[in-house]
């Protein structure tokens, strides 16, 4: 299993994703479901034991013991295979749906909009078709890039605004790191790693690149200098212009209450706002 916002790997026991932070939608349908299933099995325990308290006999309670066990396997097979049989039909609707999601696929790289791209992949269904598995690198780096561009420009609950300065230079510095890994090396198939796709890739880290510089007011040098920091060194830079950033922004902030409050004590002494 992927993750939907950056596809990374990812097991049924984790809730969120430990690369970008995302929350893993299928792992918690799944626990919604097994709670379900723990409820009901111990809701017909306690009325089976305690009809066999109200019986008194050995053989009810060994009628309990049984109807228990029969229920834990029963509610396991259940489970699974209602994992499988929803896994297989989405699988189904999103092989039948590979022209259409090729093409928009295609249109997005050849517009370059990578953060687009990032945001339609997992929601729109087209990660489960299994002819598609050519942009899951692409797609792997254009997540990197959304959360890059989510984090620097307040598009959603992982803006620096909402997480504190430092944990959000934490964030982006991975996903800065991460970017800059050679897709060869990770666990994407040779179609994946074509030259063509290599160069996608590569304007992708440019992008980020751009972004640093309109968005976290890095140097195009610096920027450019990223893909051979460490990330302690990286995550040392962010946290800098983030600081500055925010300093701009709150003197901005108090430039504007003050001139708010000078143009309403004007208006007091002049006996009240114009009719």
């Amino acid at each position: 299993m992927k993750c939907p916002n950056c596809g990374a790997p990812l097991t049924m026991e984790e809730k969120f994703c430990s690369y970008c932070g995302a929350p893993n939608t299928l792992a918690q349908q799944h626990q919604k479901e097994m709670a379900h299933f723990e409820q009901e099995y111990a809701r017909t325990r306690n009325d089976v034991v305690a009809s066999s308290r109200r019986a008194g006999s050995f053989a009810g309670m060994l009628a309990a013991v049984l109807i228990m066990f029969a229920l834990v396997v029963a509610a396991g097979i259940l489970c699974t295979r209602t994992w499988d049989i929803r896994y297989a039909r989405e699988k189904a609707q999103a092989n039948e749906r590979t022209p259409a999601y090729r093409a928009a696929v295609e249109a997005m790289i050849a517009d370059q909009d990578y953060v687009s791209l990032s945001n339609y992949y997992y929601p729109s269904g087209m990660s489960r078709s299994d002819k598609l598995e050519e942009y899951s690198a692409i797609v792997h780096y254009a997540g990197y890039l959304g959360s890059l561009y989510q984090y620097l420009c307040d598009t959603d609950e992982y803006s620096y605004r909402s997480r504190g300065l430092a944990e959000n230079a934490n964030y982006m510095a991975d996903a800065l790191i991460s970017l800059y890994e050679d897709p060869k090396d990770a666990y994407f198939d040779g179609e994946s790693v074509t030259e063509d796709k290599l160069a996608v890739i590569e304007d992708i880290r440019r992008q980020a690149e751009a972004i640093l510089v309109a968005y976290a007011g890095f140097t195009p040098e610096e920027a450019v200098g990223v893909r051979d920091m460490s990330k302690s060194r990286v995550e040392e830079l962010l946290t800098g212009r983030l600081e500055t950033i925010d300093a701009e922004r709150e003197a901005a902030l108090k430039a504007a209450a003050g001139k708010t409050s000078a143009e309403e004590a004007l208006r007091e002494g002049m006996g009240g706002e114009d009719k």
